[in-house]
């Protein structure tokens, strides 16, 4: 991949094992950078998420201590506040860890290609596309990436679907994510109660989709010097009837979720890899991002959606994968911030 950092790639001992510890000249490359941590509760997502899980244990908490813990200067930004704007113009990279509209979804990245500070994660086309669940499936299609069946579902005729749906069946919001704006619907019947309840919280935009009975797997990719790079894929075992919104976001009360790596057939994880890839190459994706998948029965791997900006606490499925390749968690967030910094591009009227 053409000007790719080092990024999650440390140099390998004598005996070629991975050697771990963040590499020396990432580190220096930050040193004097001012990095801002932008987390605020941007979207319906990110402020159950603030509501549900104890201050200590937010992401945010975990990249400041990483940042400060190898000596870098590193500062909580807001985005919610009325300064935001004055307050980004004063550090020299962005550390993205905001989540649905208005943090993932382009408009944030928009913001700060304007302003010409480089940020982590992929950028305006990636991210609204990644963000916009429909506009995702037709990617997915047009890469030959099997998806399930879905139709839109009109605000005020909630109850017309097509006589052929089969129920049950997942209601979601297009701008949805971390589950948060999904419903599992038992029947017709119910379709415009629960439409209801998805737009009272401001989700308006929804759509019904086939529900695929088998294994929900997530597969991370990331940059590298020889590009993108897969990591080992993640199976969610859940008690819930699917992956909710409190399994999801955890908290005090949620139900157990279980990550391990899925036995699948040589050719069935060749094929995953590949196509979690090539999504990232089309979008032109940075950083890391993360594609979620349901396997049926079959074999077959529907897709499902795209997130630009993986969670990041310590036992998100980002950093679960990473330590499988033996990634630490300091070595994972200084990589996307090198990234971010040597991919940074000069705002385009000062460029000659």
């Amino acid at each position: 991949m053409p000007g790719a950092p080092s990024a999650f790639c440390a140099p390998s001992r004598p005996d070629g094992k991975r050697q771990t510890g963040v590499n020396v000249l990432q580190a220096e490359l930050l040193r004097h950078k001012r990095i801002a941590v932008v987390y605020g509760p941007v979207s319906e997502e990110d402020s159950l998420y603030i509501r549900s899980v104890p201050r200590e244990k937010w992401s945010l908490a975990g990249i400041l201590g990483a940042l400060e813990g190898l000596g870098l200067h590193a500062e909580h930004v807001d985005p919610t506040d009325t300064d935001f704007i004055e307050r980004i113009r004063l550090f020299d990279v962005a550390f993205l860890n905001v989540h649905g509209p208005y943090g993932e979804d382009g408009r944030l990245q928009g913001l700060l290609d304007y302003l010409s500070i480089p940020y982590t994660s992929s950028g305006v086309l990636a991210g609204s596309i990644g963000m916009d669940k429909l506009a995702s499936k037709a990617v997915f299609s047009y890469l030959g990436i099997p998806v399930p069946r879905a139709v839109p579902v009109p605000r005020s005729r909630a109850a017309e679907v097509p006589s052929d749906f089969s129920f049950p069946a997942m209601l979601k919001a297009v701008d949805g994510g971390s589950s948060v704006g999904m419903a599992l619907v038992g029947a017709a019947a119910d379709l415009p109660h629960e439409a209801e309840v998805l737009n009272s919280r401001g989700f308006n935009r929804l759509f019904l989709e086939e529900y695929i009975h088998g294994r929900a797997v997530t597969v991370s990719v990331m940059a590298t010097e020889s590009g993108p790079t897969a990591l080992p894929p993640l199976e969610f075992v859940t008690e819930s009837e699917y992956y909710d919104e409190s399994t999801k976001l955890g908290g005090s009360g949620a139900p157990h979720v279980e990550y391990r790596v899925p036995d699948l057939p040589p050719h069935e994880l060749k094929d995953l890899t590949e196509k979690s890839k090539a999504v990232y190459e089309f979008l032109a994706c940075r950083g890391a991002v993360r594609i979620d998948y349901m396997i049926d029965n079959q074999g077959v791997a529907y897709a499902l959606e795209v997130n630009t900006i993986p969670g990041l606490q310590d036992q998100s499925n980002l950093p679960v994968s990473c330590r499988l390749e033996g990634i630490t968690y300091p070595e994972l967030i200084t990589s996307l911030l090198v990234n971010a910094v040597e991919n940074a591009a000069p705002a385009p009227w000062t460029a000659e």
